[in-house]
């Protein structure tokens, strides 16, 4: 029989505390993992209180804004502090959107929208590795080692992974709301995932991406306003299932996707799983 055991792994989720995030963080736990959650601005402190009572697991929340480079590189060490431990596998999560067309948006918008969906995810799995092969997380050291020398000497990182959590917005273009930044930062994090893999396969990282459809978080159960009330109706219609998802839904496969059930502890790399109702068929 088929089980999903994460027991002893640590398991990183940035932005666990809410939405498909939280969903990713009950899962991995449930299946018997340690768990780091960083958060931006909602302390996700009593949540991991809540979750190490509920699943018998050690859980911990980390501020982080994962934009910035130096506080993602200084999160790492304090979660391998906190911890006594590397970060096995880490799942970068953390997002966000904005719907605005993009003659209106303003230069540190579209910024922003890239800082946090592309390169945030990028910084963790940097200092994660750098992490891993006993490096100075710092990206400002002066001496630049290059891998060869690691390379070497096999695959010393089996079973490290890095998920991150894109969107099927980096497949389509989304409509009828206006967001390309959105799906172009995603298209960035997608192609980041593959182009990883590559670098980090001969070191034994794994590196995956799973892009979701629409899923019934806040912002699809209660639009800001009538117009994207409409949106939520055509959305759903253009998915051929004629339902989105629901978080937990996302949050279990993605605990699948870095068991040892799905081959994610060393053989599934370079991947981008559609979980999607069928959008992107047609």
């Amino acid at each position: 029989m088929m089980t999903l055991d994460l027991n002893r792994k640590l398991v990183l989720v940035t932005g666990g505390g809410r939405g498909i995030g939280l969903a990713i963080s009950r899962a991995v736990a449930e299946a018997g993992a340690d768990l780091a959650i960083t958060y931006t601005s909602q302390d996700c402190s009593e949540l991991a209180r809540e979750l190490s009572g509920e699943f018998s697991i050690t859980a911990k929340a980390f501020k982080c804004d994962t934009a910035d480079s130096k506080e993602v590189d200084q999160s790492v060490q304090e979660i391998k502090k906190g911890f006594g431990k590397d970060v096995d596998i880490a799942i970068c999560n953390a997002g966000i959107s904005l719907w605005r067309d993009s003659h209106d948006m303003s230069d540190a918008e579209l910024q922003h929208i890239f800082a946090v969906n592309a390169f945030g995810p990028i910084y963790t799995a940097r200092a994660l590795v750098r992490s891993w092969l006993g490096l100075p997380v710092c990206v400002d050291a002066e001496k630049h080692t290059a891998l060869a020398e690691f390379k070497e000497k096999g695959r010393i990182l089996q079973g490290k992974q890095v998920l991150f959590v894109s969107s099927i917005s980096g497949l389509v273009a989304m409509s009828p709301q206006n967001q390309s930044a959105y799906n172009g930062s995603k298209a960035a994090l997608t192609m980041m995932a593959k182009s990883l893999a590559g670098e980090w396969a001969s070191l034994g990282v794994t590196v995956n991406a799973i892009s979701p459809g629409y899923v019934s978080t806040d912002m699809i159960a209660n639009p800001p306003d009538a117009k994207a009330k409409a949106w939520v109706k055509e959305w759903q219609d253009r998915t051929p299932v004629g339902q989105f998802a629901t978080a937990e839904m996302i949050g279990r496969f993605v605990a699948l996707m870095v068991s040892d059930a799905a081959g994610g502890s060393g053989f599934l790399t370079g991947s981008d799983l559609i979980m999607d109702g069928g959008y992107t068929i047609f």
